[in-house]
């Protein structure tokens, strides 16, 4: 689809221009998903791979979405350069049966593919203490990023949320944190604990500069914009290695603090659905994967290793080998 700004001025198409029938299929199908309340990354992600799905199913001749048929739809599908798309795909044949466009369900020919879920990146209570004592705090920015970090190793705040951050949500009356997510439009409100209140109120008294922004945290250059995310990860993986922790694969954004409280919590036995509220997750699954962090709970449903036997055991012994 092209972006306009008016009637008469049309910038480039950001994908591969479709024909009239195709384009005004794609509209419609976005357009569903905002009337659905989808986020606007959500539309933007359905408009890229839409634009991908038609561009290729027009390469085989199918030109209207009355002429998609299980042949054009599967050779597609085979030749997709991301598995990811899949499910996507799955998604826009079944609108266009419910919306008309094609006389067949065709989403039951789109080859399944379950994302993996890796385990999520956690750090130890130790190592986050080690991480925050890290910082700087006499640097020209040293009290900002520590009242940043706070918010994300304290209370699992997003890194968008955090560099967006206003003084709206901010309530050092009543110690707390009424805080809108960028990723699902939901309202949380956390604690403003201790350390946390302080480490702002340092921030704000003694490092930030007199500006009139609305947004907490800014650069320290003008002119005093907020603080990027790409700043918020920048923050963390200097921290990380001024600490001398060693990632050995773990993610080193703000992100992997989240897991890290989810971990510390369910480990305290604090109920899953209250760590998924705290956390400001609207997805009921969500807590899910919070179960694979709780390695102690889980050391109970262990089983025992069965004792070895006959040829098995005599392999382990080394009376057998595999020549």
């Amino acid at each position: 689809m092209c972006q306009q700004t008016n009637e008469n001025d049309i910038t480039s198409c950001r994908y591969q221009e479709l024909n009239h029938e195709m384009d005004v299929f794609l509209s419609e199908y976005l357009e569903e998903g905002r009337r659905k309340g989808l986020q606007e990354s959500t539309i933007h992600l359905h408009d890229k791979i839409g634009h991908y799905f038609l561009s290729a199913l027009t390469r085989t001749g199918c030109v209207k979405p009355q002429e998609m048929n299980s042949q054009n739809i599967g050779t597609v599908c085979l030749s997709v350069s991301s598995k990811w798309y899949l499910s996507h795909i799955r998604t826009f044949l079944r609108f266009a049966y419910q919306s008309g466009h094609t006389d067949r369900d065709y989403s039951g020919i789109v080859p399944l593919f379950k994302r993996p879920q890796p385990y999520p990146s956690v750090y130890t209570t130790d190592e986050i203490l080690k991480i925050e004592s890290s910082i700087d705090q006499t640097s020209p920015h040293g009290k900002r990023d520590y009242a940043a970090l706070l918010l994300a190793t304290r209370l699992g705040i997003r890194s968008g949320d955090i560099s967006s951050m206003t003084f709206k949500e901010l309530d050092f009356d009543r110690c707390l944190i009424l805080l809108t997510q960028h990723k699902t439009g939901v309202t949380i409100e956390l604690p403003m604990v201790p350390d946390v209140k302080t480490a702002l109120e340092r921030y704000l008294q003694e490092e930030r500069a007199d500006n009139e922004s609305p947004f907490v945290f800014l650069r320290i250059i003008p002119p005093y914009n907020h603080i990027s995310v790409q700043a918020i990860t920048k923050i963390v993986r200097a921290a990380i290695e001024t600490a001398g922790i060693d990632p050995d694969g773990r993610k080193q954004g703000a992100h992997a603090f989240r897991a890290s409280l989810a971990s510390s919590m369910v480990n305290d036995n604090i109920p899953y659905e209250a760590v998924r509220k705290t956390l400001g997750h609207t997805d009921q699954n969500a807590i899910r994967s919070y179960a694979s962090l709780d390695i102690e709970q889980l050391r109970g449903y262990a089983l025992p290793v069965p004792e070895a036997t006959g040829t098995f055991a005599g392999f382990l012994e080394g009376r057998w080998s595999l020549s």
